[in-house]
């Protein structure tokens, strides 16, 4: 499933009362496991009753461990659903900026076949099945689910 959201979803900002719901709103829109839904209605839950008033002073639940943690699972959660060999954090060059960024070890750590050539994309072998790295000339990357000779595209990035 191709994921529309690499790249940044909040930015210029660590402040929990701004991060939780944004990370809540993106955790809602992707396919997540029975557990991580459940997970995500108690925290939901949470947030709509400090927004209530129902927690008494509005920045105690922002202050207290207890957003830090719904924090630490929201991005469990969202690193969970991330494209392959991307995760979900802050950025490495700007810590206030969350969203899903490829591995910096990716070239490394890819162990497919990789192809420069479009035409090379054209001819691979029927029966092969696995993954396939394309780095044009630009050095824009997609990589592709191979089953049977047949390409199915995960992500782009130009």
């Amino acid at each position: 499933m191709r994921n529309k959201n690499i790249g940044s979803i909040s930015s210029g900002t660590l402040r929990p009362q701004d991060l939780i719901p944004c990370f809540i709103s993106e955790a809602k829109s992707q396919h997540l496991s029975r557990a991580d839904r459940k997970e995500l209605r108690k925290i939901a839950s949470r947030v709509a009753r400090v927004e209530n008033g129902e927690f008494g002073e509005s920045d105690a639940y922002w202050q207290d461990e207890v957003s830090s943690w719904d924090m630490e699972a929201l991005v469990e959660m969202l690193n969970s659903v991330a494209p392959a060999y991307f995760y979900f954090g802050s950025h490495p060059g700007d810590g206030a900026d969350f969203g899903y960024w490829l591995d910096p070890f990716f070239p490394e750590s890819f162990d497919g076949l990789k192809v420069n050539d479009l035409s090379e994309l054209a001819n691979l072998p029927t029966p092969y099945t696995g993954e396939v790295l394309h780095v044009n000339d630009h050095g824009n990357q997609s990589l592709y689910r191979c089953v049977r000779g047949r390409l199915y595209e995960v992500w782009g990035l130009v």
